[in-house]
């Protein structure tokens, strides 16, 4: 999977390890569209409220499909072209997969779950209510969707009280801000170089994820608050998930990944192809130009390159 040919045991031990969060995300995936089929909270709301008063907007300016391809596909081809394709990095590529899998399945399940309990009324509620001519709120009192004369049980009904926080922009904060995240480590962003070309590719994904988030408001999908705290859920997760697998942008090594989890990344070397690597995953030539070596120990400058992150204080790592 990451270039290098194990033996069993270390095939076995590398399955266990990862596959401990492959599975976590897949039980996250799971967990959001279990929680989806839920009812939401039906909150109260002032027939008055012309927050509320908004017309329903069939054609979304960002559909779900859109979202997907944005937030989704495109962040993979970049990981794929920077780590396979300029790094030649297998062990790159899964843990910048990885990690933006983890970004945005936690994302999507916290984000339901928030949206479930807390039941806020979108924009275009009332469009979707349709309630009665002429009523009225009772005397100090707000309504409920008791009153509105639309079919209760249509999705376009349920979702119209799923409006806190905003899905669309919670998702593409988290899939666009962890590819800028990922990018920003492979720039070493914080060199203290000065160099602005970096900033502004950093930018680049946030503006992406900031012009479907206002998409939103264009969409009468959400109010402002709801896009705010989705895009600062989406970023936490983003940064969060970034950090299990890489060290701070900050750090001497920021562009590369943590070593797999081994006792020892000598381990990885021990019987091995002297012709295979961890790193570039090809025929004898790390992305650096070392040649691989059947054995290493600490003496050799292969096993100082998978064991960069020892001069990181271990405190850094957010396992």
């Amino acid at each position: 999977m990451l270039g290098v040919h194990f033996s069993s045991s270390l095939k076995k031990r590398l399955f266990v390890s990862y596959g401990k969060d492959w599975v976590l995300v897949i039980i996250m995936i799971i967990i959001f569209f279990g929680i989806d089929l839920i009812t939401p909270f039906h909150r109260e709301f002032s027939i008055n409220d012309t927050s509320l008063m908004h017309k329903y907007t069939v054609d979304e300016s960002v559909p779900v499909w859109l979202l997907v391809v944005i937030a989704i596909v495109a962040p993979v081809l970049i990981i794929a072209v920077v780590s396979l394709g300029i790094r030649r990095s297998w062990l790159d590529f899964h843990s910048g997969l990885l990690g933006l899998a983890v970004a945005l399945s936690l994302t999507i399940m916290m984000t339901d779950v928030i949206k479930i309990t807390v039941g806020r009324p979108r924009p275009d509620m009332l469009d979707r209510c349709q309630p009665p001519p002429g009523i009225q709120n009772p005397p100090l009192l707000l309504l409920n969707y008791t009153i509105c004369t639309a079919d209760h049980d249509t999705y376009e009904f349920k979702d119209g009280f799923k409006s806190f926080p905003s899905g669309h922009a919670s998702f593409s904060f988290a899939g666009l801000g962890y590819v800028a995240f990922y990018l920003a480590g492979k720039m070493h962003l914080f060199d203290e170089g000065g160099h602005t070309y970096k900033s502004f590719v950093f930018c680049i994904p946030f503006l992406g994820a900031l012009l479907i988030a206002i998409s939103r408001l264009h969409d009468y999908r959400h109010h402002w608050t709801d896009v705010f705290i989705g895009g600062i859920i989406g970023t936490v997760f983003a940064y969060f998930a970034y950090r299990q697998y890489y060290p701070s942008l900050a750090a001497e090594y920021s562009q590369k990944p943590f070593p797999p989890r081994f006792s020892s990344p000598a381990d990885l070397f021990t019987h091995e192809d002297p012709t295979n690597d961890l790193e570039s995953g090809n025929g004898g030539h790390r992305g650096d130009g070392v040649t691989g070596t059947a054995a290493v120990g600490p003496g050799d400058p292969v096993y100082g390159e998978c064991t960069y992150s020892a001069s990181i204080d271990s405190s850094s790592r957010l396992h």
